[in-house]
Formats: structure tokens, sequence, C-alpha cells
């Protein structure tokens, strides 16, 4: 069903899509400068302290801009429900980056709680999510209100709005969309939970993600990958193969006994890809997490910030028609692809895939660039042999017949 979403998604909207996305919108930086509407307060909540406090957020827009409705990226900062600031100097690079794309970019905060002994205790922390989750929700009711009710001051295309966030930010808008009250919750957590109002907040309905144009998990996680059971909103996740706090596969944040186990990115790809819900998936080679900041102070980190960037860049190019990808129109069509070892450090084999013995077998690094093409003969690959370092990679092998491709990735060490 997806694909054929997808197809009278194209064939409906191409001539709009690409309209709006002619002279380098939305793909390309077109715009040298930017205006910052500073210190917004979107709503006002009682906080972990038992005091009802102002929740920030800072909008950025492209400048000057005379087209008259702009896709909205919200973009929420990480810090372990305990720090992090909208003021974080990646933050404001991000609002950089996407306002001189076309897009306007709310840099939010959320509640966040006294000291890291949150993180110590159970339900602390889901107490915690609950109320990112809230605020997350108030969020996009604030955008919703002022295009309805105040002459939309930020020229907001509320049909396009996209709900980003990095680790704790990950977990406000990833809940947020894909967890309802149709989903199966610990009893005793929705205990927890409604003694701060409920995961919900004043939303507690099914679907509030079936209105948001797309969602970017970096370093996130749900509480279970049962959870993403909607099939109406795409995602991309950027995720460290060896993170010590969020983990990458199932595992408690922090390996903190106390804390519930939460499922990671590499979890929710292939349950994605079974409910054919497009969703690139990269993955940084490395041990870090929100590896294009710092976790404590904020500061940009390269090459990271750019790349994380350039993902984020293709996914919402690809949402709004700017581009297209074989992979997202092609979803259903390509199948996962068993590569062993996984991490290798010196050779590789394919698993399953004699019918492509005397096809294609290609390999291309994550910008796309093509390392190795040859004919695939189901032998034992040697790394060396055809030039591939330390790296993450992308393997496919392509019947040339039927056009059918199986794609899966390789990490080298």
């Amino acid at each position: 069903m997806k694909k054929v979403y997808t197809f009278v998604f194209m064939a409906a909207f191409a001539m709009q899509s690409f309209a709006q996305c002619s002279g380098g919108r939305y793909t390309t930086k077109i715009f040298t400068q930017t205006k910052v509407t500073k210190n917004i307060a979107y709503t006002t909540a009682r906080n972990s302290g038992g005091f009802i406090q102002k929740v920030m957020m800072d909008v950025y827009e492209p400048q000057p801009d005379t087209v008259q409705l702009r896709p909205l990226v919200i973009f929420e900062h990480g810090g372990a429900y305990w720090t992090g600031t909208k003021d974080y100097q990646s933050q404001i690079a991000m609002g950089e980056e996407f306002a001189k794309r076309g897009y306007v970019l709310s840099s939010a905060t959320y509640r966040l709680e006294a000291s890291p002994l949150s993180l110590l205790f159970q339900d602390l922390m889901l107490k915690a999510v609950a109320r990112g989750v809230q605020d997350t929700k108030e969020l996009v009711r604030y955008f919703y209100n002022s295009a309805r009710d105040s002459s939309n001051p930020f020229r907001i295309d509320t049909t396009k709005i996209f709900l980003c966030g990095a680790s704790a930010g990950s977990f406000n808008v990833m809940h947020a969309v894909y967890l309802d009250t149709a989903d199966n919750l610990n009893p005793q957590w929705r205990t927890w939970l409604d003694e701060v109002g409920g995961i919900f907040g004043n939303y507690d309905f099914i679907d509030f993600g079936k209105d948001i144009f797309g969602v970017v998990n970096i370093n996130g996680a749900l509480g279970d990958k049962s959870y993403l059971d909607n099939q109406h909103t795409n995602f991309l996740s950027v995720h460290n193969v060896h993170d010590p706090e969020i983990p990458f596969n199932r595992g408690k944040p922090y390996k903190i006994p106390s804390l519930m186990d939460v499922d990671g990115s590499n979890i929710l790809h292939p349950r994605a890809d079974s409910l054919g819900i497009y969703n690139p998936f990269y993955i940084i080679p490395t041990i870090g997490h929100t590896s294009y900041s710092t976790d404590l102070f904020g500061t940009v980190e390269q090459p990271y910030f750019d790349s994380t960037v350039w993902y984020m860049n293709n996914f919402f190019a690809y949402q709004l028609g700017c581009t297209q990808t074989p992979t997202a129109i092609k979803t259903n069509q390509i199948k996962s692809l068993s590569v062993f070892p996984n991490p290798t450090i010196d050779e590789f084999y394919l698993q399953g895939v004699q019918q492509y013995v005397g096809q294609t077998i290609s390999i291309t690094d994550l910008t796309g660039k093509e390392i190795y093409h040859s004919i695939f003969t189901g032998k034992i690959v040697s790394t060396k042999d055809i030039g591939l370092t330390k790296g993450l990679y992308i393997v496919r092998l392509t019947n040339e017949s039927t056009k059918e491709d199986t794609v899966g990735k390789l990490l080298v060490e």
C-alpha cells in the first residue's frame, strides 16, 4: 500500500512540488540572510518541581523571502531531560542551515528535570518523557493556532511540518508521532504517566502523527517497536553504531539497570521496513552520541554536523517532492541483504543470494560514490582486495533482467 500511496502523491503533486523547489529552494542555501525571533513562549506548564514555567523557542526564517507558505522544521535539542538549550551553537547552526534553504525552523526547548537524578529512576524518567511529548504537541498546536487565529505570522504551511529531535528531543518527537491510545502500555507506566497528565497531554487520541509530514530521529528510540504501527509518517534515523547513551539496538539508556529497555534505531528500521514506511537509516560507524554536536555544550562537531544536515536535507527534499530517490519509490521492491560478519575487518560474504550469482554487485559509500562494481560470484569478498577502508558502505545486488535489488549495509572496522 505504501508504494501505491507514494505514486498517487507524486502524480497529484508533481507539478506543484517541482515549482516550489525551483531555483534550488529546499535543496541548497539560496538565501544569505536569516531573521531570528527569540524567546517565544509557546506554552506554559507545570514542571517537575511543581512550578508553572514558560516553555520557549526561537524561530528562524529566510530573509528576504516572498513565498507565502513555507515548510516548518521543528528541532528539539538533546540533554537527557536535565540539560540542553535552544541556544546551543548546534541549534543555532541548524536554524541557519535550513532557513537559508527556505524553511522556517523552530529551535525549541521543553520542560527539563532539576537534576540528573531523574536518570536513575524509571518513574521520573517516564514522567520526563511524558512532559516532553506534551510540550511537543503543544508546540505543533501553537503553529496551527497562529496560522488560524493570528494571520499566520511565520507564514507556515501547516500541511508540511517536520518534527526533528536528537537524543531526548528524539524521544519526544518519536513518541508524539507513533505512540497513541491504541498501543499497549505497561499498566505501571500508565499509572506514573497519569500522575503528570498522561503521555498524550491534551491530545489523547489515535494518530496525532497523521498530520506530521516527516520525522527525524537522531540517536533516539521508542519505548517499544510495537508503537510503530501507523503507516502514514515517514522518518529518517541517524545513529552511532556504538552509542554509549541511547542503545543502537534494544537496551537501557546509559546502561542504567533501573531504567526501562527501549528500542533503538537498528530495531525500528526493520520494523518500519516491514510496514512499508520509507525510513532512510544512516549509521555513524563510531563510538559516540549525537555526533553532530557535543552532549553538554552543544558545540558543532565536524564532519558529522555537515553529514547530519546532508541526510536531513535529502529526506526533506524527498518528502517535498524536490527529489526522487529510487529506494523511496521502490520501497517494496527492495529486499534486505544479509551481510556476515558485520562489522568486519577483512572479509565478508552474502547469505541466501545464490539466485544473484552471475548478476551485478556494487558497493557505494554514504555519499553515493561507487567504490566497487563487478559480477557477483557468490564467494567470500576481501575488503582489502576491492579497496574498502574503515567506514560504512551500502552493498547492492541487482538482477539486471528484473531490476530487482537486494540492499544491505556493511561496516568495515
